[in-house]
């Protein structure tokens, strides 16, 4: 069946990032702004050619219990520096050539979703060896310096550090690290500043899941605390003779609780290994998530239905699992992991909750929000090389798709407030941001509402200091951002001070990795390319290229047709992970069928094509993006001609929301669309029941499940049965093979109908869909249909002009 109720809005599935920034002009190798003055000069041989002095690196992992999702800068003793991406395990190398040693090392980025900027130290014996940076060195470091890290790093002094006092310092730390060391079995031969590791919760790894090192600026002190027992001891950076406390830890629970670390990191191993060579087989990792699980208001069924489906997701792997609160004892934790996709570090965070079943073992929970809610920084320029500059601003909403999930007796979310919140104090309210439903949204579409003007903004709050607008230098990393959801209406009666009312539905908080930047790096469009859209016709194919401005990525590039009603249409192209700046719109997507199926005002003389090239921050993930448009296109009728591709169109408002065909057609219609596929090489074909029982088809989501035969024919008269699953419900089917109608036919039709008395839910209600096979590409069939239900058609199929033809593409599971 078709999905009559969708969404067009943007979608990066698991990877909606929070775009949470301060923007950090790095090469991916190199940056900086050369050496130190001291590097080898040119020389010649004999020969003639030139010498070149090879390069030298600083190699090592930077960790603080999971790999920091950032940059290593290395900083040469007279003050030059380079930088260099940090790789999704951790390891990092910064070419170090021209630099003079020592060097002051920083790590700098986050990790669990908390910032992190950790320091280390080396000298020029260490380049081509192993230099950590985790907290356990940021802490040698200070103590060494006799002042916080950061402080000595950021100096321009070139006091350089003694290295039998950096050894003294690095042997007293592990002296007051002692019990969880020896707990973990780590040797005790150990060197915490260059003993090489992996960041895989084992030996000294473990230990930095277990221990959290906090240093506060004024005091310049430290505390070391181990989070599985919470106990804590103290180390003043100023006092290197402070070292008499030593941790506390009991063995016993130090193992459980890495044990559970573990076993925790092990389910995303899984997860990672399902999707390495395709998408797993249905049914295979349902044991990982939870019955209760919930994400971003998606339940577990729709939840397993989208990622057993999505082929998008094949070679998606999981890294930098990061557990925070756990408890053995009741089986409860939280835990940070980062998505990486075709090799690229997602930078944003996924967050989840984590719970211990007695027979499965650890399992995810999800989010447990009971709304999609979302809160980045994005910068656009809305009109291509007009000539102005574009805007920063912040993206959030507040979408409540399923209702039964609140407590609230099935009422939808209808206002919220965003308030952004001081990460050091936890108290001072930096900014508030308001959200309503606005009369032309559906139940549960909670957008930004502008105190200057009164009217909502989508999910678009500008940067800048006037009202209805938030001041950007207000938001750092660390902050709090707090949604509070209410299920009243926003109180608007006072346009500059809008209010929500009563309690909150619930109330959530994320941490920003990032501060914004209001910076803009926008990928610019080929000339070949906007020549291409301003000569568009609807029904052919667009081909966008572009360049990416330094320090950025590939994120996804949208193309949206739309008219003066408010009426448009979108199709998105995920770039994210890709190094190819160009993208081909197929014309199928494109056509009269398509602005008729997405209700395009037929009598409009002119449309608008919108197209918008999303790039990224390489670095913090926050969007850039710009767009370009032309007006006055002539969108030609949806077709007349019964081609083999014609489609009926969708009215989703119909018949009181049950939906209905635009412009309906007859069977006799449906029978002579389809007679002219074989014209285009894709004739319908023959088969059989018995090909059709067992299997299972996705589309878009969808799962239409074809039950094996049994003593059933697959006839009319003797049906078999299925399931059809949306992702929210399931019902079941009848199906059954029938031949062609049409005069001299050499294919069949496979039929599927319910009602009441076939599905209980169903109450007063039919439907009946007629399918052709015209074509199969691999595990990709392709079906071209006849719909009917019972609020636009009656129940001979012969008669009447009122069903829905359409195409459809749909994947055979495996």
């Amino acid at each position: 069946m078709k999905n009559t109720n969708k969404r067009s809005t943007r979608n990066r599935g698991w990877f909606k990032a929070l775009f949470v920034s301060q923007i950090l002009l790095l090469a991916a190798c190199g940056g900086g702004d050369g050496g130190d003055g001291d590097g080898s000069g040119g020389g010649g041989g004999d020969d003639g050619e030139d010498f070149v002095t090879p390069s030298i690196s600083l190699t090592g992992t930077a960790a603080a219990g999971a790999p920091i999702i950032g940059t290593v800068t290395v900083k040469g003793s007279l003050g030059n520096s380079r930088s260099a991406l940090i790789a999704a395990d951790g390891t990092y190398a910064v070419d170090v050539t021209g630099l003079t040693a020592p060097y002051r090392l920083r790590a700098e980025g986050n990790v669990g979703g908390r910032t992190y900027r950790l320091h280390s130290y080396a000298e020029e014996a260490d380049v081509g060896g192993n230099v950590n940076i985790t907290p356990f060195t940021d802490l040698i470091v200070a103590n060494a310096a006799g002042q916080i890290a950061e402080s000595y790093f950021d100096s321009n002094t070139s006091a350089d550090l003694d290295p039998a006092e950096l050894d003294a310092q690095e042997a007293a730390l592990q002296a007051k690290l002692q019990n969880v060391l020896s707990a973990l079995g780590v040797d005790s031969a150990i060197d915490l500043l260059n003993t090489a590791f992996s960041a895989d919760h084992s030996g000294l790894d473990a230990a930095l899941d277990v221990v959290r090192i906090e240093v506060d600026p004024g005091l310049q002190v430290a505390t070391i605390t181990n989070l599985l027992e919470s106990t804590s001891i103290t180390d003043s950076v100023t006092d290197t003779d402070d070292n008499s406390e030593v941790l506390d830890a009991d063995p016993d629970k130090v193992n459980a609780g890495v044990s559970d670390i573990q076993l925790i990191a092990g389910k995303f191993d899984e997860l990672s290994a399902a999707f390495a060579g395709g998408l797993p087989p249905r049914g295979s990792i349902d044991d990982i998530f939870s019955t209760d699980f919930y994400y971003e208001d998606m339940s577990r069924d729709a939840w397993l239905t989208d990622i057993y489906t999505d082929r998008g997701l094949i070679g998606l792997e999981f890294s930098g699992v990061a557990v925070a609160d756990l408890d053995s004892s009741n089986g409860t934790a939280r835990v940070t992991v980062t998505a990486i996709v075709n090799g690229i570090v997602d930078p944003e965070p996924i967050n989840w909750l984590m719970g211990k079943d007695p027979a499965l073992g650890w399992q995810i929970r999800g989010d447990q929000r009971i709304a999609d809610i979302y809160f980045n920084f994005h910068c656009n320029d809305n009109d291509g090389d007009d000539g102005f500059g574009g805007a920063c601003g912040i993206n959030t909403v507040v979408l409540d798709d399923d209702f039964t999930n609140n407590g609230t007796g099935n009422t939808p979310i209808a206002s919220a407030k965003v308030s952004i919140i001081d990460g050091e104090d936890r108290v001072t309210v930096h900014d508030v941001i308001y959200l309503g439903t606005p009369d032309y949204a559906g139940a549960g579409e909670v957008f930004v509402y502008n105190e200057s003007d009164g009217n909502f903004y989508g999910d678009w709050r500008a940067f800048g200091a006037g009202l209805g607008e938030t001041d950007p230098a207000k938001i750092s990393a660390g902050d709090i951002i707090r949604y509070e959801l209410y299920t009243a209406d926003l109180d608007t009666s006072v346009q500059a001070s809008p209010m929500v009312t009563g309690a909150p539905a619930a109330t959530y908080t994320d941490t920003l990795v990032y501060a914004p930047s209001t910076v803009p790096l926008y990928p610019t469009a080929t000339a070949a390319t906007v020549s291409a859209i301003n000569d568009f016709a609807i029904g052919g194919d667009l081909t966008i290229a572009w360049t990416l401005a330094e320090g950025t990525r590939n994120d996804e590039v949208l193309v949206e047709i739309s008219d003066s009603d408010g009426n448009r249409f979108d199709v998105w192209v995920e770039t994210f992970g890709s190094s190819s700046t160009s993208t081909t719109f197929d014309s199928a997507d494109l056509d009269a069928g398509a602005a008729s199926d997405a209700g395009l005002n037929g009598d409009a003389s002119t449309y608008t094509l919108l197209v918008r090239i999303y790039a990224a921050d390489a670095t913090t993930g926050q969007a850039h993006s710009r767009d370009y448009r032309a007006t006055g296109l002539s969108v030609p009728p949806a077709a007349s001609a019964l081609v083999c591709h014609y489609q009926s169109g969708w009215d989703d408002a119909a018949d009181g929301g049950f939906g209905a065909p635009i412009n309906p057609n007859s069977f006799a219609d449906y029978e002579e669309s389809l007679a002219t596929c074989a014209t285009e090489g894709t004739p319908a074909q023959f088969f059989t029941a018995a090909e059709v029982a067992g299997k299972t088809f996705e589309d878009d989501g969808e799962l239409t499940t074809f039950d094996a035969l049994g003593v059933a024919a697959g006839t009319e008269g003797d049906p078999g049965t299925g399931t059809f699953n949306d992702g929210e419900e399931t019902f079941g089917f009848e199906w059954w093979v029938e031949s062609a109608f049409c005069a001299g036919c050499t294919h069949s039709y496979l039929v599927m109908y319910s009602d009441e008395t076939i599905e209980a839910a169903l109450e007063g209600v039919w439907f009946r869909e007629t399918s052709a096979l015209t074509e199969i590409a691999g595990s990709v069939y392709s079906f071209h249909r006849y719909s009917e239900q019972f609020n636009y058609s009656d129940t001979v199929r012969a008669f009447g002009a009122d069903g829905e033809i359409w195409n459809s593409n749909s994947t055979l599971q495996p």
